[in-house]
């Protein structure tokens, strides 16, 4: 499910915005939640997909960036609209 995918590369984001280095704690806690969300929607999916019969079938993921730094933009400008663009995904693929 892409929501388990986004829910993988939001929680890489809270695990680099609360390192000590970085520690983003707002952006981090942001990211934790929206993991938990994410990973919500696609527990909810695949209940009701198993409800109405349907079959489940999870994929392999990719692991994603571990780092989220951008020279130009900055971490936080870079991790937000990388955010964005998976949200917009996210929508594409339940449409």
């Amino acid at each position: 499910s892409v929501e388990y995918n986004v829910s993988y590369v939001y929680h890489a984001m809270y695990a680099y915005f609360d390192r000590d280095n970085i520690a983003l704690k707002g952006l981090a806690k942001f990211f934790k939640e929206s993991s938990e969300e994410e990973r919500e929607h696609a527990e909810k999916l695949m209940k009701y997909q198993n409800i109405r019969g349907g079959k489940v079938k999870l994929h392999s993921m990719l692991m994603p960036p571990s780092e989220f730094e951008h020279e130009e933009k900055g971490d936080a400008l870079y991790a937000m609209e990388l955010a964005l663009s998976l949200e917009k995904l996210t929508n594409e693929k339940l449409l």
